[in-house]
């Protein structure tokens, strides 16, 4: 819209400025073609009457060569030459004569002069007509007031309509915009409301639909392959687990076998465990995971895998603060809770404090879980990519007490995929690494 504004205001005023000077030329050109006509005039009766010219006229004088005035009209302006003698000099006057902006009183002031040389009975002469340019200055003072203040008015309707007409142009497109950000990967059923016809506008939101529909598709089938993969997978590491546990039963097996059996047990278990995150996040990251409509006590929640995960030897786990209900199903806010309550305790040296709170912001009211250990923290190289896949710290890299390098990972594409925010860092209650998710509060 501003550029449309200043281009209009370019366009005014170069037609502005073109229509000034062509009515300013225009009207120095009516007022010498009028001095030109009296010349003419003038010319032909003094011609008849031997250099006299009559007094009727408004301005006229016959001079000599040297300035002299011969005649002149009205009486009292006889003695006051009009042009000095340099002016009448024939390089200035040429053969057809010359035009002169002058002053003279008896005209009031600012006048044009038109000066030709004229032959009678063989002698040369200089007839000067002229007059005042009031009128003429008038006019172009009036033409430029009107320039001046219709431009600046005609700009502003000019951008006022321009809005309007670019408002009503774009408003399925912002209305198909709208809408476009509001789809999301859980709803990809729905689609752009197309304007009538068979316009751009109306082929861009059809091409918008024919895209939307190719997505919805593409995730579909992700999401069969997720399931089917999970079934698959599943299946073959139960049943090794299950060998696996029977071979040791046995009592009969060597102290090598079942070294080697409980070795290959763990190693299925961990495939097992990181076969489960995998699927998990890629279920995140396909919509898979979405807020519903179930809801959350978040406080019962925290109590539940509290319960699950605490013991009576350190850490300790210990609960505070006021929850709320959020929109979600349990189960996953669960998994989250989970996977921070135990990635804590894996390194905390005498307590876990899981601290419910609640807070306003622009959007509302909503509700945060902080999960605090007593540790080491998180190390320094570590914090920028708290959240990204198979991240883990030195100290669980080991086979035996360290994780898949996903449960935070999985922990961060929950808690987005239902609509909430997850931060970490050093420092909290307890002094060692700290995580905080936060939910709206759902409305009941």
């Amino acid at each position: 819209m501003v550029v449309f504004t200043a281009g209009a205001a370019l366009a005014v005023l170069g037609a502005g400025a073109f229509l000034f000077v062509a009515i300013d030329r225009a009207l120095l050109a009516e007022v010498n073609t009028a001095l030109q006509v009296r010349s003419d005039d003038l010319e032909a009766i003094a011609r008849s009457t031997d250099g006299e010219i009559p007094d009727r006229d408004p301005f006229a004088q016959i001079l000599s060569a040297d300035g002299a005035i011969l005649d002149a009209s009205p009486d009292q302006v006889a003695g006051v030459p009009a042009l000095a003698p340099e002016q009448l000099a024939p390089d200035r006057l040429g053969a057809a004569g010359a035009f002169f902006d002058v002053e003279v009183p008896a005209l009031g002031g600012r006048s044009r002069v038109w000066a030709r040389p004229v032959d009678i009975d063989g002698k040369r002469f200089v007839l000067v007509v002229g007059d005042a340019l009031d009128q003429y200055a008038r006019t172009r003072q009036t033409l430029l007031v009107v320039l001046l203040v219709g431009g600046p008015v005609f700009v502003a309707v000019s951008a006022a309509a321009g809005w309007l007409l670019a408002g009503a142009a774009l408003r399925p497109v912002r209305q198909m915009a709208q809408e476009a950000d509001a789809i999301s990967i859980t709803d990809l059923d729905r689609r752009l409301e197309v304007p009538a016809g068979n316009d751009e506008l109306a082929e861009l939101g059809r091409t918008l639909n024919a895209m939307l529909g190719r997505l919805e598709d593409a995730i579909d089938h992700e999401r069969r392959f997720l399931d089917d993969a999970s079934h698959e997978l599943r299946t073959p590491l139960t049943i090794l687990r299950g060998e696996l546990e029977l071979a040791l039963a046995r009592p009969d097996a060597h102290d090598e076998v079942v070294a080697a059996l409980r070795s290959a047990l763990d190693e299925a278990e961990r495939l097992s465990r990181l076969s489960a995150d995998l699927l998990v996040l890629a279920r995140n990251r396909s919509g898979a995971t979405s807020v519903g409509e179930a809801t959350c006590d978040l406080a019962a929640s925290v109590r539940r895998v509290v319960e699950l995960v605490a013991g009576d030897d350190p850490p300790i786990v210990t609960v505070s603060g006021r929850g709320g209900v959020i929109a979600g199903e349990p189960g996953r806010v669960e998994q989250v809770l989970l996977n921070l309550i135990t990635n804590a305790q894996r390194f905390a040296d005498h307590e876990v404090r899981v601290e419910l709170d609640r807070g306003s912001t622009e959007e509302g009211t909503v509700v945060s879980v902080t999960v605090a250990d007593d540790g080491p923290g998180f190390p320094g190289s570590m914090l920028p990519v708290t959240f990204e896949r198979f991240v883990r710290p030195d100290t669980a890299r080991s086979r035996v007490d360290g994780g898949t390098g996903l449960g935070l990972a999985i922990s961060a594409e929950t808690v987005r995929a239902l609509h909430g925010t997850i931060h970490a860092g050093n420092g909290g209650p307890l002094g060692g690494a700290w995580v905080t998710f936060t939910f709206p509060l759902a409305d009941r």
